[in-house]
Parts: C-alpha cells; structure tokens; sequence
C-alpha cells in the first residue's frame, strides 16, 4: 500500500452494503451477545463483526443536552482488537437498516412471531 492510498479515508459504505444484502440472503448469522443491543457475526474466520448502540450526546434546538443511542460497526481481529470502527453517520442512511437485521437474525424473530401466530390460531 502507498503513502498516497492511506491519505483517504476508508470509505464504509460498500462494506456496509454488501453486509446489509449478504444478511438478507441469510449468509451473515448474526449472533446475540449478553449485551442485549450488542451482537456479533463471524465472517471469514479470523473477522469477527461487532454491531452495537452507543450513547451519544447532542443538543437540541434550545441548547440542552440530550442523550440518544446510535448503532456503531466494529471490525474485530481473531483476538478480538478493534481494527475499524464505523459510526453511523460515517455511512449513507446510517447503520440501523443493519442494525434491525442483525437484531431480527440474533434474536430468532421471525420464528418466534411464525410460532406466536401458530399459537393465536389455536385460542
């Protein structure tokens, strides 16, 4: 790698694309974590994903403090170092459109809503 490719900035958004499509096509299993708004994907084998909600702090219109949560990516080595982390705001509709789906996989919701329906159906 050149001095002139490490001036730019790592671009996020096709990584982030490519996760968002290959996790819709059920080939990232997105898992939880006990973090509740924390969970993880391994991909590659020696990449582990870390998708989770940090606080962040801004003001609003009147000049108070308000508090909100953001979803930011982590790019892990096999020891679990952060390598790369990605905020939300680093990339182009943000990072939740990922963030439900990571959550949906990790947390099983579609068989758990495919089971509640089952249940209803029988009241």
């Amino acid at each position: 790698m050149t001095d002139v490719a490490l001036k730019q900035e790592i671009d996020a958004n096709p990584l982030t694309t490519a996760l968002v499509e290959k996790t819709k096509a059920g080939r990232i299993g997105w898992q939880a974590t006990a973090n509740e708004n924390t969970f993880i994907a391994s991909v590659g084998g020696d990449t582990t994903l870390r998708l989770t909600l940090e606080s962040v702090v801004d003001f609003d219109p009147y000049g108070q403090p308000e508090s909100y949560d953001v979803p930011v990516l982590c790019l892990l080595d096999s020891k679990g170092k952060t390598l790369w982390e990605v905020h939300s705001r680093e990339v182009k509709g943000g990072l939740w459109p990922l963030y439900k789906l990571a959550q949906r996989i990790a947390n099983k919701v579609d068989e758990k809503v495919e089971a509640l329906m089952e249940a209803l159906q029988k009241l």
